[in-house]
């Protein structure tokens, strides 16, 4: 389960010093922690809309990083940034981009090919 981060420092030493990722829509910004867990902060600017659908835009961010916990590697601190274009945003499209900045900061980890069984009519052969 992700850790948030919710200090203002915590987000600068993140900022300062952390990788950063960018697609139209999110800026993803990750730096090694030393406690070994997964720590999450979203930041979404009051240029991208009202508080409504900043709120909206959280939920699709936490709900995208939620199903994919397993997948995402321990130890890194992740903020993720809404750009102005992130009001555009639905769960599909924000799962892609997401998926494409992790992979790009190599955030994702190794799938082993015992989990990717072909279906092959209920038969594993």
């Amino acid at each position: 389960m992700f850790k948030s981060i919710k200090k203002n420092w915590e987000f600068k030493k993140v900022y300062n010093h952390g990788k950063y990722f960018v697609s139209p829509y999110t800026v993803v910004y990750l730096y090694p922690n030393k406690e070994g867990e997964k720590r999450l902060g979203i930041t979404v600017s009051k240029k991208v809309g009202n508080s409504v659908e900043r709120h909206r835009i959280k939920r699709i961010y936490k709900e995208v990083c939620r199903l994919n916990e397993a997948k995402i590697k321990n130890g890194y601190d992740i903020i993720l940034v809404a750009r102005k274009k992130a009001a555009e945003l639905d769960f599909k499209i924000a799962w892609k981009d997401l998926m494409e900045l992790f992979k790009k900061g190599k955030l994702l980890e190794k799938t082993h090919k015992n989990e990717n069984i072909k279906k092959n009519n209920g038969n594993c052969d």
